[in-house]
């Protein structure tokens, strides 16, 4: 008897050890389905990131951005549009449209570098209004072509440094600028006037910014030497003077962009919207 009583004990534990597997089983099972359930619902949702970014809702279209008045910060409505062209996943092009008398050589250049940024992606078109000079052209360099007008003003290629100096009228009121410390700055020379170490300073970095522009424009207009001593020195053009130095390659406008654009891409047509992107700034 006392056999057969443990026989049964040994069976009932048996049992009772695979019911609470069981349970344990149920419960993992549970918990891994509530993961997988979780995960599911987390690639189903929209990418609201994505869906928010201005311009993602648009269907395929050729956008628009002006540069007007000088370049000067990277602040100015231009510059916070092309951030929006760059972004866009539905542009298909770029038509820029220039009319500036130049500006800030550093902002020109971070606005150079967003231009080379979105050309890699899309084309881009320029369009010249009434001036590209100085920062205004060499922004107008990116473009695969360049149109103006037979009268628009288009070069000075070159750089100039300007501060104001006031030490002489500070001199003629008595008043007397003084600075501590060791070291130069800029900052005094409306104050102090010119040194040897600020006038050498000033120098360099006209000089060196020269260069740099220089040899930007000769990159992307593909000029040789010769051509290029032709255009440079802050010489300005018309339209039509560009055009036969290589600075512009046709005389044109907004409607004849589109019709190169056309011709490059046989999905841009004449039913294609054209999305001027100032909307999106309010």
């Amino acid at each position: 008897m006392a056999r057969a009583k443990t026989k049964a004990v040994v069976q009932d534990s048996d049992v009772c050890r695979q019911v609470m597997y069981a349970l344990a089983l149920k419960k993992y099972a549970r918990r891994w389905l509530f993961v997988i359930a979780c995960c599911l619902l987390y690639l189903l949702l929209p990418r609201g990131s994505e869906n928010n970014l201005p311009g993602s809702g648009l269907e395929r279209h050729v956008a628009t951005v002006a540069v007007e008045g000088p370049v000067e910060g990277m602040s100015d409505k231009w510059y916070r549009e092309l951030e929006i062209v760059a972004n866009s996943p539905n542009a298909a092009a770029l038509i820029l449209t220039i009319d500036s008398p130049g500006g800030v050589v550093s902002i020109a250049d971070a606005g150079y570098s967003l231009l080379k940024r979105i050309h890699a992606r899309i084309p881009v078109v320029t369009v010249v209004g009434n001036t590209a000079a100085s920062a205004g052209y060499l922004l107008a360099s990116t473009g695969d072509v360049i149109f103006a007008r037979e009268t628009s003003i288009v070069g000075s290629i070159g750089v100039l440094l300007e501060i104001p100096i006031f030490k002489q009228l500070l001199e003629n009121v008595g008043i007397e600028y003084r600075n501590a410390g060791v070291g130069h700055n800029l900052d005094v020379v409306p104050f102090q006037g010119l040194n040897d170490f600020t006038n050498k300073y000033l120098e360099l970095a006209g000089e060196d910014s020269y260069r740099w522009f220089r040899s930007t424009v000769q990159y992307e207009r593909r000029l040789s030497d010769d051509a290029l001593k032709k255009v440079i020195g802050g010489k300005i053009f018309l339209g039509h003077e560009a055009l036969t130095l290589g600075l512009v390659d046709a005389i044109g406008d907004g409607s004849s962009a589109l019709d190169w654009l056309s011709q490059q891409d046989a999905s841009i047509t004449a039913k294609t919207k054209v999305i001027d992107y100032s909307r999106f700034l309010g």
